[in-house]
Order: C-alpha cells, then structure tokens, then sequence
C-alpha cells in the first residue's frame, strides 16, 4: 500500500517498499530505498542518499539528509523531527538480528562521520556529533579463539550531548545527558551526565555548572552584537545598533529586533526577545523566549535571526 501525497515532490527515486507513506512537503531526488515499510513526515528533504533495511524506516518531519550518505540497518531506521544528517555520513557497516539504529529530535551528524551498526545505536534528543566521528558497536579482527580481544555490544547516547570533530566512542560505551567531549577523545565506558570528559581514553575533567542569569544577559548581548554586523557585513541587510542602559535593539526597515529589561517602550514593529516574556508582551508581539526556547515569528527579519542563533546551539521551536 502506497500513500504519497500529491503535495511530495520525487524525482529519480527508487523505492523498494511494500508500505509507502509520504507526507506534504516532502522532497526526494535521486534516493533509493529498500525496507519492508517507510514513512516520511511532513517538509523532509532527502538528497543523493541510499536507506535499507529490513524492518521499518521512519523519517520524521523537517529533516535533511544529504548526498552520498549511506544508512544501513537490519532491524530499523528511526530519524527523529528536524535531525540533519550531513553529507557522506556512512551508517552501516557488518549487520546482524540486532541491528539498528535511533536518532532522537533535533540531532545533527555531521560530515563524513561513521556509524556501525553491527549492534544498536541509541542517539537523544538535541544531540550534536561532529564530522569524522566514529561510533562502533563491535570491536574484533585477530582470532578470538587465540585470544585477540573482542566485544559486540550497543551503544546509548543520551540527550543534548556533543560529541565534537574526531570523537572515536567504542563498542558499549553510554554517554549520560549533557555530557561534552572534548575532540579527539575516545570514549571507552560510561561518560556521567553534566560533565566534560577529553583524553584517550576520556576521562571527566569538570563537572558543567549552570550560569546566572547576569551572564545569561551578558552572553544575549553579545549575540546581539554580532548578528548586527553579520546582518550588515555578512548578509549585507542594513541596520543600526541601538544601545542604552535599558535596551539593546537592532533597527531594521521593516522591523526591530529588541532586547530590554523592564518590556517598556516596545513598538509595534519590534521582536521581542527575553529569557521569560509576559503573555501580555506574547499577545501583542513577535517573540523570542530563551528559558522556553520557543517563539512566535513570522518575519523575515525574525526568522534570519533564528537561524543566526543556531550557531550559538540556541534552537528555538
């Protein structure tokens, strides 16, 4: 049974599916999938890439995965809402009954990083694996039976973990959430939750704390700053930075992106940004609120600044 709607677009694709449904707003060029059901939610893009399996693969909605990137799993492919998953990505490698592999929400996998899922592999929500990343889950080459080591066992990433360039994590490893490696380590064991671990193999050097909201305000301000010459440098949209001791603004023709204390002064135009903001301030204005990571934006000057902040690791729904 076939359900594609007529709002998909696809083009070059070779689907080898029994089960198809594909929602609105999807786009496939150039793909070729193989597995037993597929699903892809709405506004998913998929470009030059090849999915098999034997069991079921669900693509949620809003999510990218590039060229040349491979993802093979016996058992299934689950990718969560707005994952991206970088080109020349190889997720695959020996297969067995226990293969598979899932990625939680907002997840990126980035460039030419490997994923082997001769066992399963369990990534979060809000995960950030860098390029050249390795992930094994079974580890033998010399012969067992004269006593070459060997090991075959899942790996669990948890959430809002990053794991940045060259991060080589081995068979059974389990980083706990918030968890930050420092690039070039090799995980070997469990990694504990709100900790930076680096070294060969990784070992914690600190524990992450959380920071006051003075430093929240200040590190905001900084943002701000930048994506002012950005804007005018980078995008060349022209703006004026604006700052006084209540409020810090960047003037746009059509509209203002502003950051103030007290929600005084705020004009009709504006994009209000604070870390808890009123209903009232929600119900008259564009908003953009860091505590929640939420928003209310319809502009484009408002979208252009969500997709500035990502850079920061702030993504906002």
């Amino acid at each position: 049974m076939k359900k594609i709607s007529k709002k998909a677009i696809l083009k070059d694709c070779k689907i080898d599916c029994k089960e198809v449904t594909i929602e609105d707003g999807v786009k496939l060029e150039n793909v070729y999938i193989k597995a037993k059901s597929l699903v892809v939610h709405k506004n998913s893009v998929l470009f030059s890439c090849k999915l098999f399996s034997e069991g079921s693969i669900i693509i949620g909605k809003d999510c990218t995965i590039k060229e040349n990137t491979v993802v093979n799993a016996f058992r299934g492919i689950t990718i969560g809402d707005r994952t991206i998953i970088d080109r020349d990505v190889m997720i695959g490698g020996m297969q067995s009954q226990h293969s598979e592999i899932y990625v939680g929400n907002d997840c990126v996998i980035l460039y030419r990083s490997y994923l082997n899922t001769t066992r399963k592999i369990t990534i979060g929500n809000k995960v950030g694996i860098g390029g050249y990343c390795l992930i094994f889950t079974h580890s033998s080459w010399p012969n067992v039976l004269e006593g070459a080591p060997f090991k075959f066992k899942e790996v669990i990433i948890e959430d809002k973990v990053w794991l940045p360039w060259n991060v080589t994590v081995f068979p059974g490893a389990v980083i706990r959430k918030n968890a930050i490696l420092g690039g070039g380590s090799v995980v070997t064991g469990d990694i504990s939750e709100n900790v930076f671990a680096a070294g060969v193999p990784a070992k914690i050097i600190k524990k992450n704390t959380n920071i006051t909201r003075s430093k929240k305000h200040q590190i905001l301000i900084e943002i701000i700053r930048d994506y002012h010459g950005y804007a005018n440098e980078f995008l060349g949209i022209k703006n004026n930075l604006i700052e006084t001791k209540k409020e810090i603004r960047i003037r746009f023709d059509e509209a203002s992106i502003v950051f103030c204390k007290d929600f005084l002064g705020i004009k009709k135009s504006d994009i209000v940004l604070g870390f808890t903001i009123p209903k009232t301030v929600k119900n008259k204005f564009e908003w953009i609120e860091f505590d929640s990571l939420t928003s209310n934006v319809k502009s484009s000057v408002g979208k252009k600044f969500l997709m500035f902040i990502k850079r920061y690791g702030i993504r906002i729904i």
